[in-house]
């Protein structure tokens, strides 16, 4: 019973987080797109069979909530699909037509790139309202013990040093050393450190180990095998923010999320991290239920429904702003049929001076397709090995 709970917890968190994340992406396009004089068809959460929908009689848009919650889209008139592939038989017109295919190239990609950048504002406002209201507090990253024979101790680092500065990025607390370490891909990296008030300067080439996972299982990550802070109250630092200070401080946080993504691909490349920190739906799933369920947990046995219900809506809109990031940031990828695959397109066509023919766009469209889906599958492969539910399934015996 406690497992169907917990199951029912993680659907219903995960549609919630996913669907907020995707209607600020999508509102994107749509609020660029009608900005920019672009006819509109529809506006979907989800995919598939309408279970929701309803025509706006000011705009003529069909509002959509689909069934399948993997996704959205808007579709544009002059759009063969949901991926905004040309309609080869669409009406031909002036920049006038409000057809989005007729727009200038600059309109398109505004429209297009409006999608990641409302993700990204999404989160920095989010982050910025949690450290006005809640402030932010943190370890500083000063090195407590240093494990023998591990990276840091073969380079020379010793107990008392506070690390600074890591790869060329300033660090001011543990979680921005682990997260600068853990994507370094087992490459050498520069380190530097404050000791008795002088800067000193060392090359260190983390350890790549296997780590124990919130789901569970082990994935590999570079680590230099100290422990940082030590949990004293002398470098527990807690800061108080304004609204300004907040919305500066969410946009950094923002950037830190980005430049771990970023590092993440290129650590998984060269094989610093193994590729189970890959997560497709069944793995997101599994986080946002952990995180309602903590969540809930966190406010205390005695806490009111009311008590409990905010504290989960706390904790589902941070992550759905560090989803919203990563969404945003997937987007941009240089693929077909992603935001970043018709930048590309835009760009070419900006150089050439025409767009590409259709027949290029539709099956440039069909090669982005095929490989994201190959990656959504290969994401979800590793979530029901994550999840032990290829050993139950193949009969193996799994008990709970």
């Amino acid at each position: 019973m406690e497992t169907l709970q917990s199951i029912l917890v993680a659907v219903v968190a995960f549609i919630t987080v996913l669907s907020v994340v995707v209607f600020v992406h999508e509102f994107g396009h749509y609020q660029v797109a009608r900005w920019c004089k672009v006819r509109i068809e529809a506006f979907s959460i989800g995919f598939g069979k309408e279970l929701i929908a309803w025509t706006s009689r000011k705009t003529g848009v069909r509002w959509r909530i689909s069934a399948l919650p993997f996704g959205g889209y808007v579709k544009f008139e002059g759009d063969a699909d949901a991926a905004s592939t040309p309609d080869p038989n669409r009406e031909r017109g002036g920049p006038d037509s409000g057809l989005i295919h007729d727009k200038p190239v600059w309109v398109r990609a505004a429209v297009t790139v409006a999608g990641p950048v409302y993700n990204f504002i999404f989160a920095i406002l989010v982050f910025a309202a949690v450290f006005m209201v809640w402030g932010e507090g943190y370890m500083r990253p000063v090195v407590d013990q240093v494990n023998p024979g591990g990276a840091a101790a073969r380079a020379g680092i010793v107990a008392g040093d506070e690390i600074i500065r890591v790869d060329g990025q300033r660090t001011r607390s543990d979680n921005d050393v682990r997260r600068i370490v853990m994507t370094s891909g087992g490459k050498p990296i520069e380190v530097v450190v404050l000791r008795d008030g002088q800067n000193v300067t060392f090359t260190i080439t983390p350890d790549v180990v296997a780590r124990p996972t919130p789901f569970g299982d082990q994935e590999t990550q570079g680590v230099l095998n100290v422990l940082l802070g030590g949990n004293t109250a002398e470098n527990l630092v807690r800061i108080n923010y304004n609204p300004a200070t907040a919305l500066v401080r969410g946009t950094e946080r923002t950037w830190e999320i980005i430049d771990t993504q970023v590092r993440f691909i290129g650590a998984l490349v060269s094989g610093g991290m193994s590729a189970g920190h890959l997560s497709g739906p069944l793995g997101i799933g599994q986080t946002a239920g952990m995180v309602a369920e903590q969540s809930a947990e966190a406010v205390g046995e005695e806490a009111s429904f009311a008590e409990r219900a905010e504290s989960v809506a706390f904790g589902l809109i941070q992550l759905a702003a560090v989803l919203s990031i990563a969404i945003g940031f997937i987007n941009l990828m240089p693929v077909p049929m992603l935001d970043g695959g018709h930048l590309v397109m835009y760009a070419i066509e900006a150089v050439r001076g025409k767009p590409l023919p259709d027949q290029v766009q539709i099956y440039a469209m069909r090669v982005g397709m095929f490989a994201v889906l190959a990656l959504f599958l290969f994401a979800t492969f590793q979530d029901i090995e994550r999840l032990g539910l290829g050993r139950l399934l193949s009969g193996s015996g799994v008990t709970g």
